[in-house]
């Protein structure tokens, strides 16, 4: 099956979960809040472990583990908005359905993500490895860093965030077997978090489990979380909605034989 025909299949698939078994769809999309934030946790207390004995390679760590998230949610068929938003701008583009259902279908799965990362980082939070997590820990640390970011700047890391995500993303569905879909998922993702660039559901996953297992950190008020989430779910949406989603739909237009 070529790119174009899965992309529109999934999307086809996707609004009819949502338009008839919402609850079910909505699950999907908590397991997926529920894995990603597993993943960064995990690589998070890994990368920590390694900043105690060489400061600094920590973020390392973190980068190139952080890709186990994602590849749960892709072969355990859990909803993302991130990777929606390339399936949505795609359809959308393609009329398969309209850019108004393209939206709802985002802006559904990405409150269910967020359901989904608090859940997991609530009982991480009555865990041993994240019940006594100190404001030195690298979660911590993160999280500092992306609130200290001016709307804008935020806006413009999550685009290329979200772009590099949804190559994995196209990787993925163009792998035939799971471990050809790991090698393309954890390498890829690397890079975004390695550059440190913003990624919405990421950051629900890092700001819920520094909330609700440590003090809070600097500069974490309402306001500046508000601000994150909006300017990086906006970037998000441009960088893998448009720059890939909707790219990739018009270069499928073509009238040649060359098609993806």
């Amino acid at each position: 099956m070529a790119l174009q025909e899965m992309v529109h299949a999934g999307a086809k698939k996707k609004e009819q979960l949502l338009d008839n078994e919402m609850p079910r769809f909505f699950v999907r999309a908590i397991l997926a809040g529920i894995y990603l934030t597993a993943g960064t946790a995990f690589a998070a207390v890994a990368g920590n472990a390694v900043n105690e004995y060489a400061p600094g390679l920590g973020s390392v760590v973190f980068a190139l583990l952080f890709g186990l998230g994602l590849f749960a949610i892709v072969i355990l068929n859990a909803e993302l908005a991130t990777g929606d938003m390339m399936f949505a701008s795609w359809a959308a583009t393609d009329k398969v359905f309209s850019w108004g259902k393209g939206i709802w279908l985002v802006v559904v799965v990405t409150v269910a993500n967020l359901i989904g990362a608090i859940i997991f980082a609530a009982v991480m939070s009555q865990s041993a490895k994240f019940g006594s997590m100190d404001n030195s820990h690298l979660i911590v640390t993160l999280v500092e860093g992306k609130l200290a970011k001016p709307f804008f700047g935020a806006l413009l890391e999550a685009i290329f965030a979200n772009f590099i995500v949804n190559m994995a993303i196209v990787g993925a569905l163009l792998a035939k077997e799971f471990i050809s879909k790991f090698v393309v998922i954890l390498p890829l993702i690397a890079i975004f978090v390695g550059l440190g660039l913003e990624h919405v559901i990421a950051n629900f996953s890092l700001f819920s489990l520094a909330f609700l297992s440590s003090t809070p950190p600097e500069g974490f008020t309402a306001a500046a979380i508000l601000s994150n989430w909006v300017a990086v779910w906006i970037g998000n949406f441009i960088g893998g909605g448009l720059c890939i989603g909707g790219v990739y739909a018009w270069l499928n237009k073509t009238k040649t034989v060359y098609k993806d």
